[in-house]
């Protein structure tokens, strides 16, 4: 069986898995988040780890650092429930199928 790349905002994609439309605009979504905080904060790209300055530090850029690793989880698990939804579709479905 030859696997066909589906593009995750294709119709027929989208018609047989709608969840993925609200997984790529919170996908976006986390992307623009992480680049307000590093501008914000622009020491968050600094990589030093000095548990003196880490304690020193005020508590917006603590929380600000802790935002971006879960961000950057989330983003993760978006991307492997994507991979597994698109792995199960089925790759023939016909564009008179579509229910839009």
């Amino acid at each position: 069986m030859v696997r066909v790349m589906t593009h995750r905002l294709d119709p027929r994609t989208l018609a047989q898995a709608p969840e993925l439309a609200m997984l790529v605009a919170l996908e976006s979504v986390l992307s623009l988040a992480t680049r307000v905080l590093f501008a914000e904060h622009t020491t968050l790209a600094l990589d030093d780890f000095c548990p003196e300055t880490r304690r020193a530090e005020p508590p917006t850029l603590r929380e600000a650092r802790r935002l971006l690793l879960r961000i950057a989880a989330l983003k993760a698990a978006l991307a492997r429930y994507e991979r597994a939804t698109l792995d199960v579709l089925d790759p023939c479905r016909d564009e008179d199928e579509l229910p839009f």
